[in-house]
């Protein structure tokens, strides 16, 4: 057998060293998309299980709430929409006020469907307040709105509604 140049063993020994390396990332690569494989399942698991628990999300029922209420004020069905609005407003707006609050606002009169997204919640002893945010269709246009809903009987109704910012139906004040 001839014996190698050094030149072939130098070679021998980077294509060696290369292959190697080579196999120790490709090792490494499915250990590791193995084990985050894993813990991402174990994470959704939990998760779900946690949403389960949980039952709907303030947010969903701040939606469930919102989105039937835009529905109804954009289809002019004013007496219905009034009724999910919360007692103090039902007991210091009139139907007539609300309908006519309503129309006053092209773009709540236009209003299409409401995407919330955002929720914040407020506790002072046994009361609680929930705000919630996000974007109006309106045939005028997208906008920012806000509901601020306050909790009776163990559902939330509305109390304030706000469009980009500005006040446009509000339970807060007399009539």
């Amino acid at each position: 057998m001839a014996r190698l140049s050094t030149e072939r063993i130098l070679a021998l020994a980077v294509i060696g060293a290369a292959l190697f390396v080579v196999g120790i990332l490709l090792l490494i690569n499915s250990v590791t998309k193995a084990s985050r494989e894993k813990a991402l399942e174990a994470v959704n698991a939990d998760v779900a299980k946690m949403e389960r628990a949980r039952g709907t999300s303030m947010l969903d029922a701040a939606a469930a709430v919102a989105q039937p209420f835009v529905a109804r004020v954009g289809a002019g069905q004013f007496a219905e929409a009034h009724a999910l609005l919360a007692a103090p407003y039902r007991d210091t707006v009139t139907i007539a006020a609300f309908t006519k609050a309503c129309r006053a606002s092209p773009i709540l009169a236009g209003a299409r469907a409401v995407t919330l997204n955002r929720l914040r919640q407020q506790t002072a002893g046994t009361a609680a307040t929930v705000e919630a945010s996000g974007v109006l269709d309106s045939r005028a246009g997208a906008v920012p709105i806000g509901f601020v809903f306050l909790q009776e009987a163990g559902k939330l109704r509305i109390l304030v509604v706000s469009l980009a910012g500005v006040p446009v139906l509000q339970g807060v004040g007399g009539r």
